[in-house]
């Protein structure tokens, strides 16, 4: 398992950091992640991507686009990137997550979800 950080030449920083995965990492089902994984935080803007969540997994690479993005929502796209596939869940053409998925998968990680901002001391 990786963690890359892009470096970024302007104002807009990343909302969250090598730290926050690594915590992230501590807190949720090992069987969500392998070795073989790759965490990207991405110096992409959201807004000049063409994705409609903030986190994507690409084969093994869960890129991530945070800057200028609140760490709340960063870390909810990365949960329910993380737990799409061990749950089941596979997303439509092009990423996409309907309703029904988007319920599901966000009631399996409200508690981790809610663990890591305990563990940061962060009201989420």
């Amino acid at each position: 398992m990786k963690i890359i950080v892009e470096k970024i030449n302007d104002e807009l920083n990343h909302s969250i950091t090598k730290n926050d995965i690594k915590i992230l990492l501590e807190i949720i089902p090992k069987d969500w992640i392998g070795v073989a994984h790759v965490f990207k935080i991405s110096s992409q803007l959201y807004d000049k991507s063409k994705w409609d969540r903030y986190v994507i997994q690409n084969n093994t690479t869960f890129n991530i686009l945070s800057r200028g993005i609140q760490k709340q929502l960063v870390i909810k796209d990365l949960l329910i990137e993380l737990a799409l596939r061990p749950n089941k869940v596979y997303p439509a053409y092009g990423h996409q997550l309907n309703s029904q998925q988007i319920k599901k998968v966000e009631q399996i990680i409200l508690p981790y979800y809610d663990d890591f901002f305990i563990k940061i001391g962060s009201v989420n």
